[in-house]
């Protein structure tokens, strides 16, 4: 059997996400996250722009306008000119534009809705561009930019205190953090 492509793991991807949300058995949903995790985990943290393209049913120049205001974000690879968008914002566009392809909402070729219905913003800074390394980063569910507020806002030492705090709650009683001396 060959390996699927970027473009038909998004696409399962993101028809696994839309019988997810309609599924209401929660084992059902529990196996089907599962076979998610490890496509998305095939897939890996980058998908070429001309495979997105076609799952969007967007022409790349579409796309790139899309990017340029930085509504998706692009990643470097080493070695390369080319940038490919991170997986994971565009996973989340995919899956919104299919559920209001679906529900008869938007037609081919219209991401417009899409964006407006996550709630994305244009980054004023413009293209968006991450190291690949940063890209297979887990990170939380909120915004760059809300991130990038709540440490501009906070100085080193706050910083420094909250991540003390937290650890206090990550290691359990009795036990210490680094190594015995």
């Amino acid at each position: 059997m060959p390996a699927l492509d970027h473009a038909d793991l998004a696409t399962s991807i993101v028809q696994l996400r839309y019988a997810i949300v309609k599924t209401r058995d929660s084992e059902a949903r529990t196996a089907l996250r599962e076979v998610e995790v490890r496509l998305r985990r095939a897939l890996g943290p980058t998908i070429p722009k001309k495979k997105a393209a076609a799952v969007l049913g967007i022409s790349v120049t579409a796309l790139d306008r899309w990017v340029d205001r930085g509504f998706l974000p692009v990643v470097e690879r080493p070695g390369s000119s080319r940038h490919e968008l991170e997986s994971r914002p565009f996973l989340e566009l995919a899956a919104q534009v299919a559920r209001l392809r679906l529900d008869g909402v938007v037609t081919h070729g219209r991401v417009a809705p899409a964006v407006k219905r996550l709630g994305w913003r244009p980054n004023a800074a413009g293209r968006r561009v991450l190291r690949l390394d940063v890209a297979a980063l887990p990170r939380p569910n909120i915004s760059a930019e809300e991130l990038l507020a709540n440490f501009s806002s906070t100085t080193p030492e706050q910083r420094v205190r909250e991540a003390a705090e937290l650890s206090r709650f990550l290691v359990p009683p009795g036990e210490s953090i680094g190594r015995a001396v």
